[in-house]
């Protein structure tokens, strides 16, 4: 009996953090660390009481990192060849390169449509609306 009580005082953490019994009555993991140091199983030093439950953690980091990772949108990489704010030619360089892309590969090519999606980050819609209906008509002033 000496020898449980001797034990149980070693093992007792250093800066023990009294909890309220909500969060041990929640969590079923705490419950068991609970029953394991009452059989005498040695606690680890600098545990704190009151964490919320492992399994509740996970979950939400996981949610908290999907909805981060939906909140980030789309941005078109840089490119040195239009290092200026104004990225009005970079737009028009897309543009072009889409459809000269297209026209060379394939319309089916599946990396053209990097080209068609820098453009749509970077172009206003009217812009590509106006040269949609130029190239329809013959008057597209790019070589494509």
């Amino acid at each position: 009996m000496a020898e449980n009580s001797n034990r149980n005082a070693a093992c007792k953490p250093q800066f023990e953090n009294p909890c309220p019994p909500s969060i041990k009555k929640a969590c079923p993991a705490q419950k068991e660390k609970e029953t394991e140091a009452e059989n005498g199983a040695c606690k680890p030093q600098f545990e704190n009481p009151c964490q919320a439950c492992p399994a509740q953690n996970e979950k939400e980091t996981k949610t908290e990192s999907e909805v981060k990772l939906k909140k980030m949108p789309w941005s078109p990489p840089f490119d040195a060849r239009f290092p200026n704010q104004n990225q009005t030619r970079n737009c028009w360089q897309n543009y072009v390169d889409y459809f000269r892309c297209q026209k060379i590969k394939g319309e089916d090519y599946a990396p053209c449509e990097y080209f068609k999606k820098v453009y749509s980050h970077l172009c206003p819609k009217f812009w590509v609306e106006e040269w949609d209906d130029q190239r329809a008509s013959g008057t597209f002033a790019g070589r494509i």
